[in-house]
């Protein structure tokens, strides 16, 4: 699942920065009363603003000076944790973004041989709608996974969406140009999202990969290599 700006971002840096367990919720009600009853922390936003209540925005420039470490999240956005909750039905799920970019295709590729599957990237998009960011992040992952398959000798073939996201990483001269053009991005710098826009164009800086596990009719993540 890709919602690089910015719940993808915001959990892979949650993980990467020691949070134990991260939870994704649709609804922020739920997502509250979950953080009371079991201690923990809350990350949440609304149309890109920080949800009343809660300990951090939906960040991750945020989380890197917020102390994660050991504890459990609790987080509820707009479009990726809604996402998610449709794809608790997935064989496996991961979360993938710029910032584990090689990690993420890695585990997907790993994990498809061994289950002889395919691999689906879902881009969250914004609020049903197609975004520009979602589909050049997917395009850029999928150009990593050409690499990374050929060393490991396996084949792939790509479906007509793929090649067609994957032509945006050509089309575009950088992720930078992309992020900007798209609506997510625009939406972002009107807030004042600076940090944000620069930390979700980072590319291959963390090894972490969330994976989904199911609590009962939970939904959380840990690093697929722990």
């Amino acid at each position: 699942m890709i919602d690089v700006i910015r719940a993808s971002s915001t959990i892979v840096t949650l993980l990467d920065k020691g949070c134990h367990r991260v939870y994704t919720l649709a609804e922020e009600k739920p997502t509250l009363e979950l953080a009371k009853r079991r201690g923990m922390l809350t990350s949440g936003e609304w149309q890109g603003i920080k949800l009343k209540g809660f300990d951090m925005e939906n960040s991750p420039a945020e989380v890197l000076d917020f102390p994660v470490q050991g504890r459990e999240v609790a987080l509820c956005t707009s479009n990726g944790t809604r996402v998610i909750e449709t794809a608790r039905g997935c064989l496996e799920l991961f979360i993938g973004c710029l910032l584990n970019a090689q990690a993420c295709v890695r585990a997907a590729l790993v994990t498809a041989q061994a289950a002889q599957s395919e691999i689906t990237l879902v881009c969250a998009g914004q609020y049903g709608r197609f975004v520009l960011d979602d589909a050049y992040c997917a395009g850029y992952l999928l150009r990593e996974m050409e690499i990374q398959a050929q060393r490991l000798g396996i084949g792939l073939r790509f479906t007509d969406a793929s090649k067609a996201v994957r032509a945006l990483t050509v089309a575009y001269p950088d992720a930078r140009t992309a992020f900007r053009e798209s609506a997510s991005g625009q939406r972002l710098l009107e807030i004042g999202g600076e940090k944000d826009f620069e930390f979700c164009l980072q590319t291959n800086t963390s090894p972490v990969v969330p994976h989904m596990k199911l609590d009962q009719d939970l939904i959380w993540f840990a690093d697929w290599g722990n």
